[in-house]
């Protein structure tokens, strides 16, 4: 136990003499480029302004108000200011406060998280009481797995060269691709998809996310453009809206974007996994924004839609399930033979509805049904209809 606080002593004062030397240099040259930082900064904010403005995501006055105050940003950032060059004693003597101030917070915080959170008083597992070969064996296990995928993912890339009309094999690569964080490849791939399905709010929002991962989170224009097209095809898809909203966040328009996350939790069901994350993301930009939650209510579509998702929901946990004899019927039957089961009875659903389409919770059931199949367009149809009977 003494080893192990020599040794977290030594890593410590490596670590502060390492942030320490920064701090007593001279830069005479921080705040030019500081100035020239924000100037590149203000100078791309005004491009991605006009971008905005020529896809219509700005009106002509709020285009106006962003590139005036980009403009005035922008002129202060480069215009020159008088700075007096304090004496070299004088700038030592913050630098030498600041890394006294830095020591004692790193060596109180470092040892009090340590203490609270770790096991001080837990003996050293020795190199000799490992199970060495168990770790590599799992190590090995974990890597071969990896292997294993990355080349079923090249041999179905070589596959899709002899079928490219094939949509299915298309989403599969994308998927398989970013699984394996190969987002450039799955682009391609969901490129491909988007060609021969340009339509399907599910593909669009796939081929969207993959850009923004290869943007490292940033919500670009040909995000914007698919998500966009997604949400218009399926006003409901909740990672269309989320994406939107961040963009909206990421471009400065908090209140924009807090507006689209109430939205979306208006249309989610209160148990929906997005809703954590949507919640902390209201929080955090409200804010730093300042905005009075209080005054922040979901629009008049938001509310609609979420109305017709819950008693979506409703209807499907009130719906006569399967017999016993259906049930075990299934469990003798091959997974086709369950899925052509399946798509019967809800083609016989559907045949129904033609027959009676004013049976608004049946149009409700077939949209949940196509859903879960995994036929969106098929399943906002339905809901469609249903949102048509809902008066």
């Amino acid at each position: 136990m003494t080893l192990l606080w020599i040794l977290i002593a030594i890593i410590f004062g490596l670590t502060l003499a390492i942030l320490a030397v920064p701090l007593f240099r001279q830069h005479n040259d921080t705040t030019v480029a500081r100035e020239n930082y924000d100037v590149a900064i203000y100078k791309d904010q005004l491009k991605e302004a006009e971008r905005e403005f020529e896809l219509g995501l700005l009106g002509t006055e709020q285009a106006e108000a962003v590139k005036i105050e980009l403009h005035r940003k922008l002129l202060a950032s480069a215009a020159p200011t008088a700075h007096d060059e304090p004496d070299r004693a004088t700038r030592t003597t913050p630098h030498l406060v600041t890394a006294i101030g830095i020591l004692i917070f790193l060596a109180a915080g470092s040892v009090g998280a340590y203490l609270h959170l770790g096991s001080p008083a837990l003996d050293n597992l020795a190199y000799a009481d490992r199970d060495i070969a168990s770790e590599q064996q799992q190590t090995a296990g974990e890597q071969q797995a990896i292997d294993e995928m990355s080349s079923l993912v090249d041999r179905l890339e070589k596959r899709m060269e002899q079928d490219p009309d094939n949509l299915e094999g298309w989403l599969m690569l994308g998927r398989s691709a970013s699984a394996l964080g190969q987002y450039p490849r799955a682009l391609i791939a969901y490129e491909q998809a988007v060609q021969r399905a340009p339509e399907n709010a599910q593909i669009l929002v796939d081929y969207a996310e993959t850009v923004i991962f290869i943007n490292e989170g940033r919500v670009s224009i040909e995000a914007m453009r698919a998500l966009e097209k997604a949400r218009k095809n399926n006003a409901a898809h909740p990672k269309a809206r989320y994406y939107i909203a961040l963009r909206q966040a990421q471009s400065g328009y908090l209140k924009n974007a807090v507006q689209e996350w109430v939205d979306l939790l208006a249309i989610s069901l209160p148990d929906a996994s997005w809703v954590p994350t949507v919640r902390a993301q209201i929080n955090a930009v409200a804010n730093e924004a300042e905005i009075d939650l209080k005054t922040m209510q979901p629009t008049e579509e938001a509310i609609r839609i979420g109305a017709s998702i819950r008693e979506s929901a409703r209807a499907q946990t009130t719906q006569p399930g399967p017999t016993r004899e259906d049930v075990e019927a299934a469990g003798e039957m091959s997974p086709e033979d369950r899925q052509q089961m399946i798509r019967s009875m809800v083609q016989r659903l559907a045949d129904r509805l033609q027959d009676n389409p004013n049976d608004r919770e049946g149009w409700l059931r077939l949209a949940n049904a196509y859903t879960v199949l995994g036929e969106t367009d098929k399943a906002d149809e339905a809901r469609a209809q249903a949102e048509k009977l809902q008066n």
